[in-house]
C-alpha cells in the first residue's frame, strides 16, 4: 500500500528543511517488533528548529504522529496516513551537565543511556531507568517508572514545541503527572528535558 506523495501535493511543505523527509517509509524500520506499514511520510528533524519550522506550515488537517524509539509500538499494516515524526539521535541525543547536579537531555535519548550518564556524572535516582526500554520522550510523556521512582521525581522541566511550530517551557508541575499519566498537550512534541538527581558520597 502507498498513499499519496505530501511533498508534491502540498508544495513548500520541504523547503528549507534540513531534516529527512520519506514519503511511504516502511514503519518497520524503526520499530522494535519489525512489523508496520507505511507512514504517508516520515520526518526526522535535524533540531528543534528544523522541526518547528516543518509543523509551523503543515497544515493542521495533516494528522502528526511522534514515534520514539518504537520500543513499545504496533503499527499496523495498512500504515499511517499523516506524517510520522521520529527525533533522531544526531540532532535530539545529547546529554550536557548543567550544575546542579542536573543534566540536560535530549528526548531521543534512550532511557538507559540517561541512567548511565547519570551514574557516570556521580548523580543518583537514575537507575529505575536502567530496565525501560524506551526513550526520555516517552518517558516524559508517560511518566515511566520503576522500582518506586518515577520521571516526575527527577524532571525539573522541558521543551515542547506544539502542532503551530511555537516552543513551550513547562515545569513539573505543568505536566500534572499522575500514575503512567501527564496532561501535557497531546500536540506537543519534547525535544528536551532538564533532570535533577541526588550527589552520591564517594564514602566507602
Amino acid at each position: 500500500m502507498s498513499f499519496p506523495d505530501l511533498l508534491e501535493t502540498h508544495p513548500g511543505l520541504g523547503e528549507g528543511i534540513r531534516g529527512k523527509l520519506t514519503a511511504n517509509q516502511p514503519l518497520s524500520a524503526v520499530t522494535w517488533f519489525r512489523v508496520g506499514g507505511p507512514a504517508q511520510l516520515l520526518f526526522q528533524p535535524a533540531d528543534e528548529a528544523d522541526l518547528a519550522t516543518f509543523l509551523s506550515r503543515l497544515p493542521e488537517d495533516i494528522p502528526v504522529l511522534p514515534v520514539g524509539l518504537g520500543s513499545n509500538l504496533l503499527i499496523r499494516d495498512g500504515g499511517l496516513e499523516g506524517v510520522v515524526i521520529r527525533l533522531s539521535a544526531k540532532g535530539f541525543g545529547g546529554i550536557e551537565e548543567v550544575g546542579n547536579h542536573r543534566l540536560k537531555v535530549g528526548a531521543a535519548v534512550p532511557d538507559k543511556r540517561l541512567s548511565e550518564a547519570a551514574a557516570k556524572a556521580g548523580l543518583g535516582g537514575f537507575a529505575f531507568y536502567t530496565g525501560i526500554p524506551g526513550g526520555v520522550g516517552g518517558a516524559l510523556r508517560m511518566n515511566a517508572g520503576a522500582h518506586g521512582t518515577e520521571t516526575r521525581d527527577r524532571m525539573v522541566e522541558l521543551i515542547g514545541i506544539d502542532r503551530q511550530g511555537h516552543r513551550h517551557v513547562l515545569s513539573n508541575a505543568d505536566m500534572n503527572y499522575a500514575y503512567r499519566h501527564s496532561e501535557a498537550p497531546k500536540d506537543m512534541i519534547f525535544t528536551e528535558a532538564v533532570f535533577e538527581g541526588e550527589a552520591v558520597s564517594e564514602d566507602v
